[in-house]
């Protein structure tokens, strides 16, 4: 019991399972006796612990943990960088050998904590597949090019920003920016450190792309934006996904509200639920309606 709990809270699990006891009212039973509405708020799923025999509802994106796919969707900082870290060694350590996949849409974030979450990448036995969803600008953009090779997409619409490391800025109390002040020694030890940044991103687009250095470094020169055909060309991603069903969708009178699968009726699990009956158009005036 105490391993299976520890599992779970490896993956965030627990922490799912927690915000819908204690931060969500409880629902009301089912009428059929099986799984409750799902809880407004967080996106939340069914899904059936282990042992247990009635699904809970938990975090989409710790649901979409236990299928090794990772959702990276915030701007990187030190605090995120160590959850991702720490997922990508308990995938390890729960498997060595199946493959995962990563979902990129990033704002940007601290080239050093992307660069933790990339030395980590690196180490790990299993194949990485990403994939740039939106837009993925600096590190994110480092991310998604430092997936194994052949294993590296973008959708079709998305857009990689490249840019150079800077020095972030810092802020009062308020958000304000404020004025560093400093010794011209300290100044230059920081910009050598940004420096160092920058070199160690290219050396990694220059191993990720085949481009030569001083190509690259000409490229760097100014921040620039890559389409995903751009991008592919480029060399940091290895093709875009296209529809797995171009057409799916011939015409709007092929829309219907509510079908799943091939009829007329909904399903979950071993469950199936009729659609309802449709309302009648009540008495007419003639049969002295109102």
């Amino acid at each position: 019991m105490l391993a299976s709990m520890a599992v779970l809270a490896a993956t965030g699990l627990i922490a799912g399972m927690r915000s819908v006891t204690h931060s969500m009212p409880a629902a009301a039973p089912s009428r059929t006796g099986g799984l409750s509405m799902m809880p407004s708020g967080t996106p939340k799923v069914p899904y059936k612990y282990p042992g247990m025999e009635t699904p809970v509802w938990v975090d989409v994106y710790n649901r979409m943990y236990r299928e090794r796919i990772l959702f990276v969707s915030q701007g990187i900082d030190d605090g995120f960088a160590n959850q991702m870290i720490a997922v990508l060694l308990y995938l390890e350590s729960e498997s060595a050998n199946d493959p995962i996949a990563m979902y990129f849409n990033v704002p940007g974030g601290i080239t050093k904590s992307g660069l933790a979450i990339y030395d980590t990448m690196r180490i790990m036995p299993y194949p990485i597949q990403t994939v740039n969803m939106g837009a993925c600008a600096q590190i994110a953009a480092f991310l998604v090019a430092g997936g194994t090779k052949g294993k590296r997409f973008a959708l079709p619409n998305s857009r990689f920003y490249m840019s150079n490391p800077y020095i972030s800025p810092t802020f009062d109390n308020e958000g304000n920016p404020r004025t560093r002040i400093m010794q011209a020694t300290e100044m230059q030890l920081e910009v050598e450190e940004v420096l160092r940044d920058k070199k160690r991103m290219l050396e990694g687009f220059s191993s990720f792309t085949g481009r030569p250095m001083e190509l690259l470094r000409d490229d760097f020169k100014r921040d620039f934006y890559l389409s995903a055909p751009e991008a592919m060309q480029y060399g940091l991603v290895d093709s875009m996904l296209a529809p797995k069903n171009p057409n799916k969708q011939s015409s709007k009178s092929d829309i219907q509200f509510g079908k799943f699968a091939a009829g007329q009726e909904q399903r979950f699990g071993d469950r199936t639920f009729e659609p309802p009956e449709p309302l009648s158009d009540g008495p007419s005036t003639a049969d002295g309606g109102i």
